[in-house]
């Protein structure tokens, strides 16, 4: 499931984020023939910022940490005194297990980092594209690391993916939670398929023709080469319609069983649209 993040988590992922877009730009700047020194500088001092930045939330990130640990280590050794006896090692070390995140290691970058701005700024005169070179590649591994070390400590993985908790967190008050957003996937990677199989099946749709629309071309234009896939467009219950409408163009929030009714019938569909792939669409 996706993971909601806390205030706090949620913005030091969005920063981890961007560090990373920046690591790319440099690795591009490195990938030129021909380096650009003001971009290289520009994208630089954005990495500063983001690390002076990062520091102040990790330090926050730490010290909520570091309280609910007390509070959890409270917990248990009330627990433990209602039992009249102790707590496993395990319990114990699961407590204080929880990583810090590395203030000092970001620090350090961001002191490092600044100290090869100061030098690209009042020396750059003197300095060959080879110098600028090897300090890119010093510096991108060592945010690479940094990057995927606090990744790690806040239990989330950089990337696209870990962008789903942010949204969970900013929509909820909206009343969109996990399961509208994971109906939404769904639904629409079936739609974009769908729309997909019409251009390259060349089918010829209304241009005011609806997603169902489209999805009953489809079934016919495949019907004597897909006997399974057009049974199981008959068996599609009407609420499965029914839900995707009001999911999609309503913002409905699905129950737990109607999410598994989307879940489990889109995946039905897609399976079958996958074996057929092959099959049906030109190379």
């Amino acid at each position: 499931m996706v993971k909601i993040l806390s205030s706090t988590v949620e913005e030091i992922v969005y920063k981890v984020e961007t560090l990373e877009e920046l690591l790319e730009k440099l690795k591009y700047e490195l990938s030129r023939e021909k380096l650009n020194r003001s971009r290289v500088q520009d994208t630089l001092f954005k990495c500063k910022e983001l690390l002076d930045s990062l520091k102040i939330l990790s330090k926050r990130y730490n010290d909520e940490t570091q309280s609910k640990l007390f509070i959890q280590f409270l917990n248990l050794a009330q627990r433990a005194q209602s039992r009249g006896g102790a707590v496993s090692a395990e319990e114990v070390f699961s407590i204080f297990a929880t990583p810090k995140l590395p203030v000092n290691d970001i620090e350090s970058l961001s002191s490092y980092i600044s100290t090869l701005l100061t030098l690209f700024t009042h020396a750059s005169d003197k300095l060959s594209d080879e110098y600028y070179r090897e300090k890119l590649y010093e510096v991108a591994p060592k945010i690479k690391e940094l990057v995927e070390g606090i990744a790690v400590s806040v239990g989330t993985t950089p990337g696209t993916l870990s962008r789903l908790g942010r949204l969970v967190s900013l929509t909820s008050s909206w009343s969109f939670s996990e399961n509208w957003i994971v109906a939404v996937v769904y639904l629409q990677a079936l739609e974009v398929i769908v729309n997909k199989l019409v251009k390259e099946l060349n089918i010829e749709v209304p241009k005011e023709a609806g997603f169902k629309d489209k999805f009953k071309a489809v079934i016919e234009k495949l019907r004597d080469k897909a006997v399974e896939l057009a049974k199981l467009e008959e068996q599609l219950p009407q609420v499965f319609w029914e839900l995707r409408h009001k999911v999609v163009h309503a913002g409905y929030e699905p129950r737990k069983d109607e999410l598994n009714t989307i879940i489990s019938w889109t995946l039905q569909i897609l399976k079958k649209f996958e074996s057929l792939k092959r099959v049906v669409l030109p190379n």
